[in-house]
Order: structure tokens, then C-alpha cells, then sequence
């Protein structure tokens, strides 16, 4: 199927209407846009390296992009208020920006993200994890604009690409749609969202799940792989079910589903985890593919922390916390979470999203307030290297380039900005 053509006017965060009533409250944020950009060298004591001051930084009353005159950020002063108010502002601008480059309505009530600043339609799963962007927004905020455009968003999609989705040979892009439509019934208490979840769910389960490997979840219908990518957001699917349908069948599923992660994917004295394991020659034992992926930890944290909730049994949050700790020191370049993409459009672009979205849910449902500094780094980061249209690269360690820029590599940076910005 061929995207549709976009409606010759571009549909803001909700409609045309939000772009005037954005714009009164735009002279405000950017007066505060850099109080995030100054978080204070606190950082250092997070990361157990010296604070990074990101080269570019944007001045006080400065406009996006350009470049700092100091060589440091001062600490913000004011009261904790103000600084909340602060996060907020900076996570509306971001959200802006990316609205403005990306956010293109197809007819009244139907919207979808483009995949890239020269159009285009960004795919399934990335169509999806953007959806979950918004919800991010949603739930930082309880802004009912962003509710309406979650609606938009979703219906679109059902548009495009049906209710059924086991048509994908991907079993991990069904089951972000699935999250994404869950956090949609949560918001919206539309049952259509949790009927479609948890339809596509079951059907993707029955046919990913096999005893070879001793269980997990294969990547594709060619069962050439098991991985962290289907098995750990379907262990996070699984728990949402539990607690929206109330069957226990679904926490039993994300029980065993950790557990094969655990058993065959994660390194239990470093705290890394693995992307997937494939038959080994001649189809002859395992080989495991080492190399861990930021959207990797991220959903294992976020299945670990959803068990820890559910259950009460420590041991997932002990898991949770090393797979944290071991990002933060292996992941990162001077605290800077890495880029995982190179030129183009390429998958990594937005996996960095991925994992400070369940890594900030886990580290502060466990009150680990010693992670939100680094947090707090490398949203100063991200947001300082914003180019001249308040667009966020994926590589938050330096400026983002002019030209032409992929949504799903920007999505990452609002991601972070947007759950930071949480009260």
C-alpha cells in the first residue's frame, strides 16, 4: 500500500487550532529553554567522571542553534517549582519543533508522522513508538490536545494498516503497536485500543513462542533468531494485559518470558544484556549475538520493573538496577549515551527513546534520585545540540546537523525531554 498524500495544510499537535493557542505560551518557553541546558555539575558525582559542558551550548536569549559564549552552565537558581516549570517548557518546545517538522494530517481526524523532513511515511513500528512519544507527552502533561492527537494518530494507523497484524513477518513490530495501543485504551478508556492489543498480542504469541532455545520469542515468522527485542516489550505487553484484563495467564506469560531472557540473554554479574542468540553452525548448538543495544536494557528494565510491581519480588528490581548501572558506565561516552546510528535511516536512530523511557519510569517507581543527574546530563546535552528549527539528532554528544533529518532519529531527544519533564 502507498502512503496517502498529505492534506496540503500540515495538522499541529491537535489540529490547526493548537498552533495559535501554542504560539501566546512560545515567548514564555523560550525564556526558559536554557534553564534545563544549565542543570549543575552534579552530574560528575552520577556519572563518576568529571561534569561535560556540551560544546554549542545555546546562550541565554539566544535562538536555537546557535552557539554558547561561556564555556560552563552556571547552576540554576530558584525554587524546585521553578525548574519543574522550567523541564516542562523546554520538553513543549522540543515536542514543538518536532510537530512543526514531522506531524502531517491526512484528512480531519487522521494523522501520521512523515519519515523525514522531505515527507515520506515513516514505517509500522516507527509510526507506533511515535504514538508512544505522544503518550509520553500525554502523560507527562495530561494535556487533553495530546490526547486528541493520540486518537488522530491511532486511527490512521488502523486505516493504514488494518486490524490484524500478524500479515508482518516482524513479531517485535507487532507488539509495539500493541503497547502503543494499550497506553492508548489507558489514556482514552476506549476498549476498541484494548480489544486491538490484546487480539494481536495472543495471535503473535502463539506463533513466536516455541520450546527451541528452551523458549523465548522468535524476531521473524523465518525463525532464524530469538531476541531481546520481541521477548522483553512482549514481556512488558504481557504485564500491561495483566493489569487491564485482570487474566493472570498474561503475568504468567511475562514470568516465563523474563525468565528465558534472563536464563539465556543477560549477564547477571555485569548487569549487560544481549540482543539474540541463532543456531550455531550446521544448525548445530547456539551462538549469542554480545553486542547490547540501548533499546535492549531499556526493555528489560521496564519488564523487570513492571514484575517488581506486580509481584513484590525484589530480584527484579536487583536485576532492573544492574542493567542500569551497567548502561550508564558501558554505554555512554562521557556520560553521553552513544549514537547508535550512522547516515541515513537507520533502525538505531531512536532506540536511545526507548530506553530512557522505561530506565526514568524504573529509576524513579524505585526512588534511585542518584540517576537523575545523569539523566539530567544528557537531556543538557541533547538540547543544546539542537539545530536552527529546535530539532533533536540522535547523536546527542554533538550539534545536529542542517538538512535533512529522520523523525524516528529525532523522536529519541523528545522522548528523553518529555519523561524528564514527568512530575
Amino acid at each position: 500500500m502507498q502512503p496517502p498524500s498529505a492534506d496540503s495544510s500540515r495538522a499541529p499537535a491537535a489540529g490547526r487550532d493548537l498552533c495559535a493557542a501554542r504560539a501566546g505560551a512560545r515567548a514564555f518557553r523560550l525564556a526558559v529553554l536554557l534553564v534545563l541546558a544549565m542543570i549543575p555539575a552534579l552530574a560528575s558525582a552520577a556519572c563518576g567522571q568529571s561534569a561535560v559542558v556540551p560544546p554549542g551550548a545555546a546562550a541565554a536569549g539566544s535562538s536555537p542553534g546557535s552557539s554558547a559564549s561561556g564555556s560552563s552552565h552556571p547552576s540554576p537558581t530558584g525554587s524546585g517549582a521553578s525548574q519543574a516549570t522550567a523541564r516542562a517548557a523546554t520538553a513543549a518546545a522540543a515536542f514543538d519543533s518536532f510537530d512543526a517538522a514531522f506531524y502531517r494530517r491526512f484528512k480531519k481526524h487522521r494523522t501520521y508522522f512523515v519519515t523525514s523532513t522531505a515527507g515520506g511515511y515513516a514505517d509500522f513500528w516507527k509510526q507506533a513508538e511515535m504514538i508512544e512519544m505522544v503518550e509520553d507527552a500525554y502523560d507527562s502533561t495530561r494535556d487533553p490536545r495530546y490526547k486528541e492527537m493520540i486518537v488522530d494518530l491511532e486511527t490512521q494507523f488502523l486505516w493504514y494498516y488494518g486490524k490484524t497484524w500478524t500479515n508482518r513477518i516482524w513479531n517485535d513490530d507487532i507488539t509495539w503497536a500493541v503497547i502503543a495501543a494499550l497506553r492508548a485504551y489507558e489514556i482514552t478508556g476506549d476498549r476498541q485500543y484494548l480489544v486491538l492489543a490484546q487480539t494481536n498480542f495472543d495471535a503473535m504469541y502463539a506463533r513466536a513462542w516455541t520450546s527451541e532455545f528452551g523458549g523465548g520469542m522468535w524476531w521473524t515468522t523465518a525463525k532464524t533468531q530469538k531476541d531481546v527485542t520481541t521477548t522483553a516489550p512482549a514481556a512488558v505487553a504481557a504485564c500491561m494485559l495483566f493489569e487491564d484484563v485482570h487474566d493472570a495467564a498474561y503475568l504468567a506469560k511475562a514470568k516465563t518470558m523474563y525468565a528465558w531472557l534472563r536464563a539465556n540473554l543477560y549477564d547477571a554479574h555485569t548487569g549487560a544484556v544481549y540482543d539474540h542468540l541463532s543456531h550455531g553452525a550446521n544448525g548445530k548448538g547456539t551462538v549469542v549475538f554480545p553486542t547490547p543495544f540501548t533499546y535492549n536494557q531499556g526493555t528489560f528494565i521496564g519488564a523487570a520493573n513492571l514484575l517488581h510491581r506486580l509481584t513484590g519480588v525484589q530480584s527484579y528490581a536487583q536485576d532492573a538496577r544492574r542493567t542500569l548501572t551497567w548502561t550508564q558506565k558501558n554505554l555512554t561516552v562521557h556520560g553521553i549515551l552513544r549514537s547508535e546510528a550512522g547516515a541515513g535511516i537507520q533502525n538505531g536512530g531512536g532506540f536511545k527513546g526507548i530506553f530512557i523511557r522505561y530506565a526514568v519510569r524504573f529509576a524513579r517507581d524505585d526512588h534511585l534520585t542518584v540517576f537523575e543527574p545523569w539523566f539530567a546530563l544528557n537531556a543538557a546535552a541533547a538540547w543544546s545540540h539542537r539545530d536552527a528549527r529546535g530539532l533533536i539528532g540522535q547523536a546527542w554528544a554533538r550539534p545536529t546537523p542542517g538538512g535533512l533529518l529522520y523523525s524516528w532519529d529525532c523522536s529519541a531527544g523528545v522522548v528523553l525531554l518529555e519523561v524528564l519533564s514527568a512530575p
